[in-house]
């Protein structure tokens, strides 16, 4: 919807409008000004969308109420302080931006956590798709993650539900755990292993979405001391 068509509320903050949001952020993002006035956390959420939380320094492509740096990370993080946080968390970004930018941000993360400091990452799981995609081979059982009963009578097959994990949404790579296993340990990490829901070596991290449970991959990783 055009901005100028937008119904106007009386004491709605102009901040809440989605055609503001978007105009501020093409102005700020990648501004390193923002990086000096972030308040001292512990926690980073890297492409966080609308799940903004409290103990975290909230980064995003998108500024809304809440983000404290919008940046498009295909470039890698911003410029934060090095060996600074306990732990950083990021669910359903990474497979937005191409392989390569991936590895530069997964480098970026391992300088700014401390000694010990905690990697959480939460993908869409492919090796989840292309498993289903093979059982589906010799039965019709199979239930891939989303798709209704509605999409089977429309036409929706299993390999449309692979492309979907692989090409929809902005999707640039499709990734399973012996990947980012090879990727975290080129990088530096130790201690990489693969979690489950709400499962982790750091509670204040265990901030999953329900909603993404059914076809997400939940991966940690430590930065050596």
């Amino acid at each position: 919807m055009e901005f100028r068509d937008t119904r106007i509320t009386l004491g709605r903050p102009l901040s809440d409008y989605t055609k503001v949001q978007f105009f501020y952020s093409y102005f700020i993002r990648n501004n390193r000004a923002q990086i000096n006035s972030l308040p001292e956390k512990d926690y980073v959420n890297i492409g966080c969308g609308p799940n903004i939380y409290e103990q975290f320094i909230n980064v995003d492509y998108q500024w809304r109420p809440g983000i404290h740096v919008c940046w498009d990370i295909s470039n890698g993080l911003p410029e934060l302080k090095s060996d600074t946080y306990t732990g950083v968390y990021t669910e359903h970004c990474l497979e937005h931006i191409e392989f390569e930018s991936c590895k530069k941000v997964l480098s970026d993360v391992y300088r700014v956590l401390k000694p010990e400091g905690i990697l959480r990452i939460v993908v869409p799981d492919a090796e989840l798709y292309l498993d289903l995609y093979q059982k589906g081979k010799v039965s019709d059982d199979i239930a891939f993650p989303y798709m209704s009963q509605k999409d089977v009578l429309n036409g929706s097959t299993p390999m449309m539900e692979v492309n979907r994990v692989f090409r929809d949404h902005g999707h640039r790579f499709a990734y399973d755990f012996q990947t980012f296993a090879a990727m975290l340990k080129e990088a530096g990490y130790i201690d990489i292993k693969r979690q489950k829901f709400m499962c982790g070596d750091d509670d204040n991290l265990l901030v999953d979405s329900e909603s993404r449970k059914v076809e997400s991959l939940y991966i940690e990783a430590r930065k050596a001391t």
